[in-house]
């Protein structure tokens, strides 16, 4: 399956380069979702083992589910799907697909109800967020549904629904598939998603429109926030889709030799104290350029860095910019990371001129897919001198330098900026 470029919104809520899990004909992955233990469930349900969706409605009277996919030509499945019995079982019992994308290409979200899109999704990256709640202990209840934004309906009854304990406790929360037996517009057994999923967010509260808006337009809204899942933190090793906020870990479950699409690595976090050193390395350029002929000696000799101990662990470094003048903004080509996640980026300039001068220096992630950069870090200088941007954890294999400058005329000389790769 070919994916197109992700939006730009969805980017800057993963802070990732695109690198997604992806589904394919026959080759699927799915997560299933952590659990909890109900002792009392407070709407009459019933008690026991609940996967997370269901332990986050219960315990808060609240949840809202936020999906950024990929709809592909033919595109159909569950997004999120919830029952009492795991995978591959297929007897009828308690069970709802939450929500889906249905054969006829109809978005869904379905309880002992449901509300659906009134026209079918072209195929491009979507954004779905399915909001479900009780007034109180005894209803009544209330589920919503918006796509890329906009509300589409809103549904209400008084009967308990599924999601609070209705039948059974639902051990089984999955996202990427669910099981479908008598459900409008769908296969009848366990449907797969066959896009891809890039990002999950889960709520325990109701989303306002605003925060969903802010949301679509990238921005991360996190209050409420219990669980974010992102689709290319999987940790081969480990064979888990490891939660971004609270340690929680989706397991990885595949079907037909599941196939990960461009997964990343995992990320190294050994060694050396870079932060740290960072620091030592910003006190010592703010009154002098930086050489980059022989950078342990001539970086780090006079601050008392045993270079025997930091050497081997400084694995690359690249030079960037070496006594420029900078007078507009611009950006450097891409460079390749080197399998070391922890970056410090040193910047100096020997001289400023203009009204109200200001250098900003960005570390981006660069994504080949999409020929896009992501902004991770960066760094500000108003006046002559020396600072530096830390980057830890980078996601991506490639990346590269770019500069803004403001102000009046604005002109900076003498400008080094060098990139150290590390552990």
């Amino acid at each position: 399956m070919s994916i197109p470029p992700p939006p730009q919104a969805l980017l800057r809520l993963t802070k990732k380069v695109i690198s997604l899990l992806g589904n394919g004909t026959n080759r699927y992955i799915f997560w299933q979702l952590p659990l909890c233990n109900i002792t009392s469930n407070p709407y009459g349900g019933s008690a026991g083992t609940y996967g997370l969706i269901n332990c986050i409605a219960i315990q808060n009277g609240a949840i809202s589910a936020v999906v950024w996919f990929y709809l592909p030509p033919s595109g159909q499945g569950v997004l999120l799907g919830i029952k009492n019995t795991q995978y591959p079982i297929t007897t009828i019992g308690p069970y709802y697909s939450w929500l889906y994308v249905g054969t006829s290409g109809k978005l869904y979200t379905s309880d002992i109800y449901y509300v659906a899109t009134p026209f079918t999704l072209t195929p491009g990256w979507h954004m779905a967020v399915v909001e479900e709640w009780a007034s109180s202990t005894s209803g009544p209840y209330y589920v919503a549904l918006y796509l890329d934004g906009q509300y589409i309906g809103q549904t209400s009854l008084t009967t308990l629904p599924l999601l609070f304990g209705r039948y059974a406790n639902y051990p089984y929360n999955y996202i990427g598939v669910g099981f479908t037996g008598g459900v409008t517009d769908a296969n009848q057994t366990w449907f797969f998603f066959n896009g891809v999923i890039a990002y999950v967010a889960l709520y325990n509260r109701v989303l306002t429109s605003r925060d969903i808006y802010d949301i679509y337009q990238g921005n991360r809204v996190t209050s409420g926030l219990v669980a974010e899942f992102i689709g290319d933190n999987y940790d081969p090793s480990s064979g888990a889709w490891v939660d971004d906020v609270n340690g929680y870990i989706a397991n990885l479950v595949s079907q037909n030799a599941a196939e990960v699409i461009d997964y990343i690595t995992t990320e190294f976090t050994g060694g050396i104290n870079y932060e740290l050193l960072a620091q030592k390395i910003a006190e010592k350029i703010t009154s002098k350029p930086i050489s980059i002929s022989n950078p342990l000696l001539n970086q780090y000799g006079n601050i008392n860095i045993d270079i025997n101990t930091y050497g081997s662990n400084l694995k690359n470094w690249f030079k960037v910019l070496s006594n420029a003048s900078i007078t507009s903004n611009g950006s450097t080509n891409n460079y390749y990371a080197g399998p070391y996640k922890n970056f410090l980026v040193t910047i100096y300039v020997g001289s400023v001129s203009g009204t109200s001068p200001s250098l900003t220096v960005y570390f981006n992630a660069y994504d080949p897919n999409s020929s896009q950069s992501i902004q991770m870090a960066s760094a500000t200088l108003t006046s002559a001198g020396g600072t530096y941007i830390y980057v830890h954890d980078f996601p991506g294999n490639q990346f590269n330098i770019s500069w803004a400058v403001g102000g009046t005329s604005p002109s900076f000389g003498s400008v080094f900026i060098t990139v150290y790769e590390s552990w």
